[in-house]
């Protein structure tokens, strides 16, 4: 399923244009597709997997406040900073009692769910993430309340009515704490309903980060399964740029003593320029694109019993990365040869003796495995690597 795919018959072009990031948009299903990610037997299967649910990967809310832990896990024998495992009767019990139940991070063990979650994460250069929300007849989980990032919420199973209200936080980064005071503030904050929308299996809502909403569950029970998106931000620039400019001395030094305004005035100007110029570096540029890829994570592909011999190259010449605002190169006795975002992967092999190719893709979540072969290919022609033998 590709991103066209997930939001048809909704055309992905528009959607960029007018809703990404900007307004809601509910998406009615008109075919199947969507149906299948995780219907009730699905998710069953999902919940047997026991070893995988915890008190943080699993939640359960009654009457829209969260359960303690001992109410539905195994708390004895409990290493310190251990999560507590949980215990399927315990939550079977409170299930019969009309709590709901939250499974956080299905798309690491749902393949199906987690092949969205890449289509996203590729979409939009954004970790993203896919939790379930199982609820019963006339039950509403938690109040009003808006996401730190962007929202799609598949129906699965069951109708669930959705409200979604005209505030908007401004480009949140920390909930509201939860608590009878945090309410009072969300409800106080809201405003007046934007619109409603009653979600049937297979049709999807749309929520831009920071949307006020609630749901409540319709007369059967509800499954659903919330796709969050969360792209880098501009906070995400500060710890690039200290990684980069960790590099340059003049970063690193003592700041002059604030009792001396002048002195510290003119060193702040100085870095103040240089940050200047290193955010608008083409090299930067490199690191924030290294920074988006490598959100997406690596796809689980496994082909056993298949067990393709290695590729293994040795390093030849001394050689290093050479870091410069217009980008990146290899300098080797004999000239330089310029990389773009493999350069982390590149260095690290320039520090093995000998290393396999696959290792060496392995090493940098987001590295694109065409271009690091063809950057490779540049090495081997230029004598920096040779291919060679595991012996």
């Amino acid at each position: 399923m590709n991103f066209a795919q997930f939001i048809a018959p909704f055309d992905p072009a528009t959607f960029r244009a007018q809703y990404f990031g900007r307004q809601a948009l509910h998406i009615r299903s008109e075919s199947g597709a969507r149906r299948e990610l995780l219907p009730w037997s699905r998710f069953n299967e999902v919940l047997a997997l026991t070893p995988c649910w915890n008190e943080d990967t699993l939640k359960v809310y009654f009457k829209s406040r969260a359960a303690l832990r001992e109410n539905y896990c195994d708390t004895t024998d409990l290493r310190a900073g251990q999560p507590a495992p949980v215990n399927p009767a315990k939550v079977a019990a409170l299930v019969g009692l009309g709590a709901s139940v939250v499974a956080n991070q299905v798309h690491r063990i749902c393949p199906r769910v987690g092949a969205v979650t890449r289509v996203l994460a590729e979409e939009f250069a954004a970790r993203s993430f896919a939790n379930v929300y199982c609820s019963f007849r006339g039950v509403q989980a938690f109040q009003t309340h808006f996401d730190l990032h962007d929202v799609f919420a598949v129906q699965m199973e069951g109708e669930k009515r959705w409200r979604i209200y005209e505030a908007r936080a401004d480009a949140p980064i920390a909930p509201v704490p939860p608590g009878d005071e945090g309410e009072q503030f969300l409800n106080a904050t809201r405003g007046r309903v934007l619109f409603e929308v009653v979600l049937r299996p297979g049709d999807v809502l749309y929520l831009p980060r920071g949307q006020y909403h609630d749901a409540l569950t319709g007369a059967q029970a509800s499954l659903h399964v919330t796709f969050g998106v969360a792209p880098l931000t501009g906070l995400s620039l500060l710890k690039l740029l200290e990684k980069a400019l960790s590099a340059e001395s003049e970063f690193r030094a003592y700041l002059p003593d604030a009792r001396d305004p002048a002195a510290l005035q003119a060193r702040l100007a100085r870095l103040g320029e240089r940050v200047r110029q290193m955010m608008s570096s083409p090299s930067f540029a490199i690191d924030v694109l290294i920074g988006q890829r490598d959100l997406a994570g690596v796809a689980a592909a496994y082909h056993l019993p298949a067990q393709p011999p290695p590729a293994w190259f040795s390093v030849a010449k001394r050689a290093r990365l050479l870091r410069r605002d217009s980008g990146f190169a290899i300098a080797y006795e004999g000239g330089e040869i310029a990389v773009g975002a493999t350069w982390p992967t590149i260095e690290w092999m320039l520090s093995q003796r000998m290393f396999a190719l696959d290792d060496a893709v392995a090493r940098q979540a987001g590295v694109d495995p065409q271009e690091l072969r063809a950057d490779i290919a540049r090495l081997l022609q230029a004598g920096v690597l040779v291919a060679t033998e595991m012996r």
